[in-house]
């Protein structure tokens, strides 16, 4: 139930509209990611699901396929207790989420916590004006970057009860996997040890 209050909250605050009441009933965004035509090329912006990114860019599938998360941490992650929220603010236009939103979709495959959920959001680029015309359209209020302190994508935000507690931006400090565990408290042994 947080995690689900979590996610419209965040976007609730993006369509600059206040959250409904916890006993409410609250539906998602009535849009869908939108194809925008720029200049260097096609791309997704709004709400986004893996299928929908994959149908978009097959291509990624191959990302998927490459990434080789340590073992060690897919096990220690997969035995986690944190009922957490990782809300992805991604380009689908940026070659850093092209490489680590798959990757990350193949760590989340392997460690399988139904507890963990994903939640993407597609962005444009920041002086985009299809992009500014699209926001426009749907109701979605100029700032919200600013508002979730987004200054790279892809940005991972981890919330367990609502609070941030972590992100990764851009790129991992040491990977995917042990940022992660090292967000959560997750220690991993070795297993020649």
């Amino acid at each position: 139930m947080i995690r689900a209050l979590s996610v419209l909250v965040l976007l609730a605050l993006m369509m600059n509209a206040a959250p409904a009441p916890a006993d409410e009933a609250v539906s998602p965004p009535a849009f869908e990611p939108a194809r925008l035509e720029a200049e260097k090329g096609p791309y997704l912006i709004g709400p986004l699901t893996r299928d929908g990114w994959l149908a978009f860019e097959p291509d990624l599938a191959a990302e998927i396929a490459e990434y080789e998360p340590s073992p060690d941490l897919v096990k220690a992650l997969a035995y986690t207790k944190h009922d957490v929220t990782v809300t992805c603010v991604l380009g689908t236009w940026c070659s850093d989420s092209r490489r680590e939103v798959p990757r990350f979709w193949k760590l989340l495959d392997l460690m399988d916590v139904p507890d963990l959920e994903l939640v993407m959001i597609a962005v444009g680029r920041t002086d985009a004006p299809e992009a500014v015309l699209w926001l426009e359209e749907n109701g979605i209020a100029p700032g919200y970057r600013e508002r979730f302190d987004i200054e790279l994508v892809p940005t991972f935000i981890v919330t367990e009860n609502g609070e941030e507690i972590g992100r990764i931006v851009e790129t991992p400090e040491i990977s995917l996997e042990a940022d992660l565990a090292a967000i959560l408290g997750v220690s991993a042994t070795p297993a020649w040890h």
